[in-house]
């Protein structure tokens, strides 16, 4: 059993392994969940309490955006961010860092274009294409409403995606599809480009043709 904070300097930072998740951090992000939006600073300091990095990310991310103060939010939020941060594993740090970089990108773009610039190079460093993806998928869900940081991710998304195959694979670009579809018809097609077909993907090509259809209407 290895012990409860395994440290490294991978960026410096010491980081927890995901190995130790405990009840106690589960119930961290739903008693801040619940405190939420009524008693924010009650459940900042539940949030901040949660000792496993993801759920306190998350619990953060949370806090982050119910505030009302910009400064006091924006601290949280990347409060949040650090805590994703302490993490090993790349994908996990990309994929947690998404919740409150998508809030942080209707707050502050400059700041947001500069994490996913980090983020980026973290994800490029995850060995394992499919864990890769799943990195990106969630970036590129973070950050789907700006057209710029749209274009850039994609194209990353896109050729990670070339690379990998399955049915997992294939389910994770296929809902990305059909999520982007509302925002970049273009860019949903191109992500269905050129995939096996199988049931996830002809679902995607469904409801971008049904979105297409009721925007001709």
């Amino acid at each position: 059993m290895p012990s409860a904070c395994r440290l490294s300097q991978t960026l410096g930072i010491a980081q927890v392994s995901p190995e130790e998740i405990r009840p106690e951090d589960i119930r961290g992000r739903s008693a801040t969940d619940r405190l939420l939006p009524h008693s924010p600073v009650e459940a900042l300091t539940v949030a901040r309490a949660i000792r496993h990095p993801w759920y306190r990310c998350q619990a953060l991310s949370a806090v982050g955006q119910a505030l009302r103060s910009r400064t006091e939010a924006l601290r949280v939020l990347n409060e949040s961010l650090a805590a994703a941060h302490e993490q090993v594993e790349p994908n996990r740090v990309v994929t947690v860092a998404a919740w409150p970089l998508r809030h942080l990108l209707r707050l502050d773009r400059a700041a947001a274009e500069e994490k996913v610039e980090r983020l980026l190079e973290l994800a490029a460093a995850e060995p394992h294409g499919l864990r890769r993806l799943h990195a990106l998928n969630s970036l590129l869900w973070a950050i789907a409403d700006d057209p710029a940081l749209r274009t850039k991710v994609a194209e990353v998304y896109l050729n990670t995606a070339r690379a990998c195959s399955g049915w997992r694979t294939e389910r994770t670009i296929a809902f990305m599809a059909q999520y982007i579809t509302t925002l970049d018809a273009p860019l949903a097609k191109r992500l269905l480009s050129g995939r096996a077909p199988s049931r996830f993907i002809r679902r995607a090509i469904q409801a971008i043709e049904a979105h297409a259809s009721g925007s001709d209407a």
